[in-house]
């Protein structure tokens, strides 16, 4: 089993970065990991959420 080297993408919308106050969303698809940086206040952020079952 081979580790997937993450690649980092950053929000277009709010483009948070690693850091105070920022939070991943993580999605695997086709052997490619991507993590996408939001502030929490991110409509991004909250669309990745309602996505995954997390908000209703």
């Amino acid at each position: 089993m081979s580790v997937l080297p993450p690649r980092i993408v950053v929000c277009s919308n709010c483009q948070a970065r690693p850091g105070a106050g920022a939070v991943p969303t993580l999605a695997a698809h086709e052997g490619e990991l991507t993590v996408t940086w939001h502030a929490t206040v991110c409509p991004h952020h909250l669309a990745d959420r309602i996505l995954a079952g997390k908000e209703s």
